[in-house]
């Protein structure tokens, strides 16, 4: 089954796109701030719940018009830290995963921004059945708006690093950003939401000319291009030197420190000569380096040496470089994005609930 495309989705839309609807249908231009406030704001399902509307107001719209769809069908919690991961079912049955993670001083979500992947990516699971189609805009925002729903909680953290590569769904990417940080909606702070990137230079360049206050992480893993390459096939478009020049124009344009994403396998990447060119980068960067260590999936589960990766944070402090040791907060609840819905998606698309 496929996403009905006839049908606009209200909540793809942002508050001028709606606007410009709402005076399409010989409405008052004030039911458009009713509308995104009751969607963006309060989290309404459907255009029958927007009780601010009459009910033949809700009735026409209802006739023309949608919300977009997420239902959860499966959430795993974690015995070991704070964190849940969730299952939702898309309205054409794909299959997409959320976490949410409660740091006590604040509650952050992950989000995912493709079913699927194409990056190639050889130590992520949403990339082994490629990329099934992008996520809309709607559908991003239904991930945070049901999870503080289930919770309960305020969420004041969002991160694009799910499923997906967020600038491969770039239009939608940007209506997501402009939507989720409108006053008159969900008025969720730009700067509290960072966009994950395997390192798409180009789009890159581009969103830092948006001037989104955002903060943009890029997955770099590797210091070279030979060893980048092998990892991560994007590298073969966008090299290590264009990358690092796009991310030195995205802090020229922006003055928002971006963050190397680096997974630390023991004896592959902490070498000192991967020290020293990650000095480097971050002199041209000003980059924040945020050490992680693998989180194994079936088909890459080489973690090297245990320890390694704090080994190596701790090393590229006493260069003078700022950098962080990432714990790993959903080894026990199929953390690696894309391992659950790989685990619970059978061929015949049914979702099996088996451990």
């Amino acid at each position: 089954m496929s996403i009905k495309e006839d049908v606009i989705k209200l909540d793809n839309l942002i508050y001028e796109e709606l606007t410009q609807l709402i005076i399409k249908e010989n409405l008052p231009k004030f039911r458009a701030e009713q509308i995104f406030r009751a969607i963006h704001k309060e989290h309404v399902t459907c255009i029958e719940e927007i009780t601010t509307l009459s009910k033949d107001l809700r009735e026409k719209l209802s006739n023309e018009f949608a919300l977009s769809s997420v239902d959860m069908v499966y959430q795993v919690k974690s015995k070991i830290s704070n964190a849940s991961k969730y299952l939702f079912k898309l309205e054409d049955g794909n299959l997409i995963e959320t976490v949410f993670m409660d740091y006590n001083s604040r509650r952050s979500i992950c989000i995912s921004s493709q079913v699927g992947c194409r990056m190639g990516c050889v130590f992520c699971a949403s990339t082994k059945g490629g990329r099934a189609r992008n996520i809309t805009a709607g559908e991003m925002l239904r991930q945070i708006y049901a999870v503080e729903e289930l919770t309960g909680e305020y969420i004041n953290n969002i991160v694009i690093m799910g499923q997906g590569e967020p600038l491969d769904n770039f239009d939608n990417l940007v209506k997501f950003l402009n939507i989720i940080g409108d006053e008159r909606g969900a008025n969720k702070s730009l700067r509290k939401i960072t966009v994950s990137t395997c390192g798409i230079s180009d789009k890159i360049k581009v969103l830092a000319n948006m001037d989104f206050p955002i903060t943009l992480a890029i997955s770099l893993h590797r210091t070279s291009d030979e060893d980048r390459s092998k990892l991560m096939p994007i590298n073969d478009k966008y090299n290590i030197e264009g990358l690092i020049n796009a991310t030195q124009y995205y802090y020229n344009i922006t003055g928002r420190r971006p963050s190397f994403e680096y997974m630390v396998i023991g004896g592959e990447n902490d070498r000192d000569i991967d020290a020293q060119r990650l000095k480097e980068f971050v002199n041209k960067t000003h980059a924040h380096i945020n050490v992680l260590e693998l989180n194994p999936i079936e088909e890459y589960s080489n973690s090297g040496k245990i320890g390694a990766g704090r080994e190596f944070a701790k090393k590229l402090n006493e260069m003078g470089l700022n950098a962080t040791f990432r714990n790993s907060m959903g080894q026990d609840i199929e953390g690696a994005c894309g391992q659950l819905r790989r685990k619970f998606k059978g061929d015949d698309d049914d979702i099996l609930y088996s451990d």
